[in-house]
């Protein structure tokens, strides 16, 4: 009987067992940069297109190259679109330094004089040899909104290399890489005044 019993309990504790399924971590862009506030600004208003690319960049997956391939990491993503937060990233990063009367994003109603295309073209992690990096690559497009003629084109090419493993490590990386994109891209912005 005590076996009978015994059996009958180990039946229902392994039944009860559940396989753990890990989560995937969501994770944001979240550069810092100093703040470097021109006194004069431009009495133009801005406005800040949404970023685009193709389909590889417009992804909420953390991505790697690896041998020529593509891959998504498999537990981290980016909470949002990272063309999404970029644009936010550049809006908020323009407005802080003041180099224009006002930065709006294309989702606003408000008339501008200027306006920011961007293009991403690389945002990734890449493997090579021992040191992975992350590569960051856009190009910036100023036009003037009557006319529609391009004023300047600039292309900022972005790389940091990762020295944590795991997409926290790869998150940190891309951090920096963006932050080097926003200073170039605010040192651009300012010559154009």
């Amino acid at each position: 009987m005590r076996y009978l019993v015994l059996v009958v309990v180990l039946l229902f504790a392994g039944c009860s067992v559940k396989d753990v399924e890990i989560r995937p971590s969501n994770y944001r862009l979240e550069p810092s940069y100093p703040l470097h506030v021109k006194k004069s600004s431009d009495d133009r208003v801005l406005r800040v297109q949404r970023v685009e690319g193709d389909s590889a960049v417009m992804t909420r997956s953390i991505l790697y190259k690896k041998g020529g391939a593509l891959k998504p990491y498999k537990y981290g993503r980016w909470s949002e679109l990272p063309s999404t937060r970029l644009q936010d990233i550049f809006i908020e990063s323009i407005e802080k330094q003041k180099i224009f009367k006002a930065t709006v994003s294309s989702r606003s109603y408000a008339m501008s004089d200027l306006i920011l295309e961007s293009s991403l073209e690389n945002f990734e992690e890449v493997f090579k040899a021992d040191k992975p990096y992350v590569h960051v690559k856009i190009r910036f497009r100023l036009i003037t909104r009557t006319d529609a003629k391009i004023l300047s084109s600039k292309l900022v090419d972005s790389t940091y290399v990762v020295e944590q493993k795991e997409a926290s490590g790869v998150v940190l990386a891309f951090n920096k890489a963006v932050e080097k994109v926003v200073l170039d891209l605010i040192g651009w912005l300012n010559e154009q005044r």
